[in-house]
């Protein structure tokens, strides 16, 4: 019997044997092979079709993006503001003349963000991008935006088609892989083909870009990147006075956001000078703050507050690090601070021997909201010595009673020897007011201008110095020193923010974000700020140092 005919008869004999059964499980096992291939190939769409931005923007030319991932919010913020929070809604209206609720219907589908890319000439250009719901349906968008039997403009450049309005609107608009790109100019564009065509490196690829993101978390709902490097204001542009010795310190700071039912976690990297950092390795986490010094803090008038384990410390820090890339630089700072410091104080005031002394231990600073919404400044400190502490503040409240009365100022007429009557603002010492009191065992001192908040009240206990602007503040800490209730470290919002947050290190910073707005709402600002801030109860963040840069670690909890 040959091969051929001894295979056909075993095929035939199994071909018999298989059973109903064996059949089923064939199909099952054939149908799971198709579904398992049919995922694989939606697994590789999605990631392709919802991958990072940076997959696409130029490493050498881009100066930042920030994306989200989509537009979903919190049920407790109103979706429709997104845009106007984030000042998106300015920007289309200003550079594009874009309506935000056409981008909301036509446009976006998950991805969408800004980026600033630099042209051949350094000159920086905005880029919007989204990733569509359809290519067809948005070019129809796009065409009804110009003038009527306006008909666009097609540039076919090696993939990708960039679409411009012959007569009415100045940008530019191409597909690019998933996205949508919406440019100042059409070089934005071709950077971006390039880009796309493997012609250029990505930003994705780009080394310190990775560096950057890779202390950050990698799962996030909004992330951004500013390559400092690259900053350009144009020629002669007075910013870039700040922008360029910055640039000897800094170079790159990455942010991410993270979306969660009550609030907003983020993080961010400000990548330093290595050497600059080496400075600060004997300060970093050399304490052990407990930010103790919030028991001393109302909860419910509280604005702000910024606490660190030692302050002076700190400056001297920030000095040194300065001070070694110029030595004018720290200088020229800490002469900053002595002039306001004497000019406060008078010129019998030392900065190292009255004012740093003082600062050796923790510190809080607080922004109140007192009575009448009048805004008040409190300055706590621990002390080691309450003799000593008496002895510097009592020389404080000296040089300020003979330079505060430049903060009450009257209109006093002069007449000329020619007769011409001449006006100006003097001070005027008849509007100050100091006093003594004695207040549950401790003195306090105060040196005020009457109808004004500016003044200098104090009070040493055991342990501490208290420091404001106002007698009644000074009180409300010595009542929560005998009396700790309603007190700040223990409210619900700091309590809630600081939670979502790790281990803090040396220092601390916290928002009441209703305050702030009942302090701010008779100004300016009020009612933009008010619209802003509705949604949310607090802010806090800390940071962290890393061998690569400082890290700031932030939450925004809503109401």
């Amino acid at each position: 019997m040959s091969k051929k005919l001894l295979l056909k008869k075993l095929l035939e004999k199994a071909k018999k044997n298989t059973t109903v059964l064996d059949r089923i499980l064939f199909g099952i096992l054939a149908l799971g092979l198709l579904l398992m291939m049919a995922f694989f190939f939606y697994l590789m769409w999605f990631m392709l079709t919802n991958r990072s931005v940076t997959h696409l923007l130029p490493a050498e030319k881009t100066v930042s993006y920030f994306e989200l991932e989509d537009l979903a919010l919190p049920p407790q913020m109103d979706q429709q503001n997104l845009f106007d929070m984030l000042g998106i809604s300015a920007l289309l209206k200003g550079s594009f003349d874009i309506d935000t609720k056409d981008l909301r219907d036509h446009l976006t589908q998950g991805r969408m963000g800004m980026a600033l890319i630099q042209d051949e000439s350094e000159k920086n250009n905005l880029l919007l991008f989204f990733r569509t719901r359809s290519q067809s349906d948005t070019l129809d968008y796009f065409k009804n935006l110009g003038l009527e039997g306006e008909e666009l403009a097609e540039t076919v450049d090696r993939k990708n088609t960039i679409y411009n309005y012959p007569q009415s609107r100045s940008f530019v608009f191409s597909f690019i892989g998933p996205y949508l790109f919406i440019a100042e100019s059409v070089e934005s564009l071709e950077l971006i083909q390039s880009v796309y065509l493997a012609e250029v490196t990505s930003l994705n690829d780009d080394l310190n870009y990775q560096k950057s993101m890779a202390s950050l978390p990698r799962q996030a709902w909004g992330q951004g990147y500013l390559n400092i490097q690259k900053l350009n204001f144009g020629l002669n542009h007075p910013t870039n006075q700040l922008v360029n010795p910055l640039k000897h310190i800094v170079n790159h700071l990455a942010l991410t956001i993270r979306k969660q039912q009550n609030g907003f976690h983020f993080n961010s990297l400000l990548s330093i000078n290595p050497n600059l950092l080496q400075l600060n390795s004997g300060f970093t986490d050399s304490t052990n703050f407990r930010y103790e010094l919030a028991d001393y803090l109302g909860s419910k008038n509280t604005a702000a507050y910024i606490g660190g384990a030692q302050l002076s410390d700190e400056w001297e820090n920030t000095l040194e690090t300065i001070s070694h890339l110029n030595p004018a630089y720290g200088l020229i700072m800490e002469g900053i601070l002595r002039a306001q410091i004497n000019r406060i104080f008078g010129n019998d005031v030392s900065l190292r021997n009255d004012i740093y002394p003082l600062f050796g231990g923790e510190y809080a600073i607080a922004l109140e909201r007192l009575e009448n919404d009048l805004m008040g400044l409190k300055l706590i400190l621990k002390h080691d010595d309450q003799n000593f502490a008496k002895a510097k503040l009592e020389k404080l409240l000296d040089g300020f009673q003979l330079l505060a009365a430049q903060f009450a100022p009257r209109l006093k007429v002069f007449t000329l020897p020619d007769g011409t009557e001449s006006r100006e603002l003097v001070a005027d010492p008849t509007r100050l007011k100091d006093f003594e009191e004695t207040y549950e065992d401790y003195e306090i001192k105060c040196l005020n201008v009457t109808d004004s908040a500016y003044g200098f009240c104090y009070t040493v206990t055991d342990e501490l110095i208290i420091l404001s602007n106002h007698p009644d503040s000074v009180k409300e800490s010595i009542d929560l020193s005998i009396s700790p209730r309603f007190i700040l470290s223990q409210s619900q919002s700091f309590r809630q923010s600081i939670s979502n947050l790790s281990a803090v290190s040396d220092e601390i910073t916290y928002v009441s974000l209703p305050n702030v707005e009942a302090l701010l709402k008779d100004t300016p600002v009020g009612a933009f700020v008010g619209n802003i801030l509705s949604p949310f109860d607090s802010t806090m963040w800390i940071k962290h140092y890393f061998n690569d840069g400082v890290s700031s670690e932030g939450y925004l909890l809503l109401k």
